[in-house]
């Protein structure tokens, strides 16, 4: 889901399309559709509830996004071009020679609208893009009910509308295993996919130095054909495993995730051996967080929006269904102790899973990207 919007074609792409006083550059998977004022309208991506061609054009028109899902909607206008994705959108955009989400130096947050004018100056509008916080605690039951209802309403809507057979990669971490506990329950059109995949592209091949520098792209499955990836990112920042955002949940508690990781209860635990390591300690020693818990859940929900990680490459769409920024809330509403077994075991994936299908708590990994990590998958491929 790569663009540049400017007013000269780019070589580093494989389709430019003129419009009105502007260049619209894309990569593969793009569709496009006009307006009643004949404006050119490109669309790609997926929305959780219906089909993103049935919506473009509505969602152009929209002053603030409304909708779920990982889309990104450009529209061309006489006087400049806007771009509109769903509520948490997922890659960064920067203002460089025009508009891209390739790379740049000025970024906009995941809170802001923009609009460029053709002589390529934005203007910046922003919004809310993390609503309500409630701040009523919840109990670990309720929590996963609440949970599994978001997952199961939002999985079982997105294979109603596609054809696409849905390809699973199972890396042995928790969350492609919940997830797979989902898809397997909701639908027969699914294939596991035991190896790992990456075709060539035009767009692959002139942009792989930048991809590279993009954590979420080094090591990624791609097919030049049209597909859809299952993706479990980015489970460990929205249900409450990320380092950036833990520590901070757990020092407005009194205590921290240098005293977690040290308390021998955990030793065992899926995310110890991962926790321990001296990058991770060191940042937590550097971290602080003041305010109320309001405050605090509202940062948190700040770094995880702005932690981008998967949208789309070329004609493989990469579904994110745990890009929820309400799981994260709920979670972040449970007791401490309840709140520790998550951050350390997962405890409410491994809820979920054995909901579904408990075998599968079988093939992760003993630890969290621990350097066998694949082990135990001989259990299931």
């Amino acid at each position: 889901m790569f663009f540049h919007i400017g007013n000269t074609e780019r070589d580093n792409f494989p389709y430019n399309h003129r419009s009105k006083d502007l260049v619209v550059s894309l990569d593969e998977g793009w569709s496009h559709t006009r307006d009643s004022d004949f404006n050119d309208i490109w669309y790609k991506g997926y929305m959780d509830n219906g089909l993103l061609s049935d919506h473009a054009i509505d969602i152009s028109r929209e002053e603030e996004p409304t909708r779920s899902g990982n889309f990104c909607v450009i529209k061309v206008f006489d006087q400049g071009a806007i771009v509109r994705t769903d509520k948490l959108r997922s890659f960064p955009i920067y203002l460089n020679n025009g508009l891209t989400n390739l790379e740049g130096n000025q970024e906009y947050p995941a809170d802001s609208l923009v609009k460029m004018f053709n002589d390529l100056t934005a203007i910046e509008t922003k919004f809310d893009a993390i609503g309500e916080i409630n701040q009523d605690p919840i109990s670990f039951d309720d929590a996963v009910d609440q949970i599994d209802q978001i997952l199961r309403d939002k999985i079982r809507s997105f294979v109603t509308h596609q054809n696409l057979p849905i390809r699973v990669f199972l890396s042995g971490g928790i969350d492609t295993a919940t997830l797979y506990s989902y898809v397997k329950t909701e639908t027969e059109n699914y294939q596991l996919v035991p190896y790992s995949h990456c075709d060539f592209d035009y767009f692959y091949l002139k942009n792989h130095a930048v991809l590279e520098t993009l954590w979420g792209y080094r090591q990624i499955h791609h097919w030049k054909e049209p597909s859809i990836l299952a993706s479990g990112a980015p489970g460990d920042e929205f249900t409450v495993r990320g380092p950036s955002t833990i520590n901070l949940l757990l020092l407005h508690h009194g205590t921290s995730m240098l005293e977690l990781v040290a308390d021998t209860k955990y030793n065992t635990s899926l995310h110890h051996t991962y926790f321990s390591k001296p990058k991770n300690l060191e940042f937590w020693r550097q971290q602080t967080v003041t305010g109320s818990y309001h405050d605090v859940v509202k940062r948190c929900c700040e770094i995880n929006l702005n932690d981008y990680q998967h949208w789309h490459l070329g004609n493989t769409l990469t579904w994110t269904p745990f890009r929820d920024l309400e799981i994260f809330k709920i979670i972040a509403r449970l007791g401490i102790d309840d709140l520790k077994t998550q951050i350390m075991d997962s405890s409410i994936q491994q809820a979920l899973i054995k909901r579904n299908d408990p075998k599968i708590l079988n093939i992760l990994s003993d630890q969290k990207n621990s350097a066998n990590y694949l082990a135990n998958l001989t259990k299931i491929i």
